[in-house]
């Protein structure tokens, strides 16, 4: 039987996660941040807010998903950018600091990013080869994370760091709030629409971080994003005909940053990334174009 900790297991990601590998040999302890009750032999929830959690993790941990962080999704308050970012250096410095003292150590860990480390372009295609030194508030939350993450190679674990695209999924995520102002006949551009999207549905990215756990040569950064990117307006433009509604209107870049503030960039800011190491690990998508994966999730 199998071992998983993971951090961040009652969000999006994680409960898809947590769902999956239920099914298999494996047990599974969950770091919380609040008090839940054990209602499933397979699964242990602990709070590592209280003093001496530590003493409630296994003592054999075979593998680690590091998901947790701060929700991108709230209003960019300087505390609350405090906050995104110390919420992920915390949760990945305590982790590194457990296993530490154990002296034992994970076989794997994955650890989550984001395609944010890569620099705003419209015109440049990003694979794992591509260097970026921290140029934004996103990117350095990236940098930092994942530097961290990598200390986990000096206790001799895999260490696997995901880089993710927008994630596509009918139960949180991006694309509720995507689908919103088509809801009301308001959706369209925004601000040029030549920005890049690089997305995954939350299907192929559950698989896609299984699959690199199992593989026992993936190492290093993973651009986890679909084949093939869409440009925002073509991307509303696939949405509208997929929730049959018009795709007409135009909020231009300033009035975005002027209501959205800092979090603007998150939809004008963008980058294209490509999954050029999975797919070379032998990775097939099961939704590797965007009408695929929104006629699966996005019909009205």
């Amino acid at each position: 039987m199998k071992e998983f900790l993971i951090t961040g297991g009652t969000g999006l990601v994680g409960s898809h996660l947590v769902d999956a590998i239920h099914d298999t040999d494996s047990h599974i302890t969950i770091l919380t941040r609040q008090d839940r009750h054990n209602l499933d032999d397979k699964i242990t929830y602990v709070n590592w807010e209280k003093e001496g959690w530590e003493e409630k993790v296994p003592n054999h941990i075979d593998i680690v998903i590091n998901l947790a962080g701060a929700s991108l999704n709230n209003r960019w308050t300087d505390d609350y950018k405090r906050e995104l970012m110390l919420s992920r250096i915390r949760s990945t410095q305590a982790l590194f600091e457990l296993f530490e003292h154990k002296g034992t150590h994970p076989s794997v860990l994955f650890n989550a990013s984001a395609v944010g480390y890569y620099r705003p372009d419209f015109h440049r295609t990003y694979t794992e080869l591509s260097k970026c030194d921290p140029h934004d508030f996103l990117s350095d939350i990236t940098y930092q994370w994942e530097r961290l993450a990598r200390q986990f190679e000096k206790l001799g674990t895999r260490v696997i760091i995901g880089r993710f695209g927008m994630i596509l999924s009918d139960e949180g995520g991006a694309l509720p709030t995507m689908k919103l102002p088509y809801r009301f006949y308001f959706g369209g551009k925004l601000g040029t629409g030549f920005q890049w999207y690089s997305w995954i549905h939350i299907a192929d990215l559950t698989r896609a971080i299984l699959f690199l756990i199992n593989d026992s040569q993936a190492e290093g950064v993973f651009n986890l994003t679909a084949p093939v990117s869409e440009r925002q307006n073509l991307f509303g433009y696939t949405l509208a005909r997929e929730m049959h509604k018009p795709h007409e209107t135009w909020a231009p870049s300033l009035i975005l940053r002027l209501v959205l503030g800092q979090r603007a960039t998150i939809i004008l800011d963008t980058q294209k990334a490509i999954p050029n190491r999975l797919q070379a690990r032998g990775f097939n998508f099961a939704f590797p174009n965007l009408k695929a994966a929104l006629d699966n999730l996005a019909r009205e």
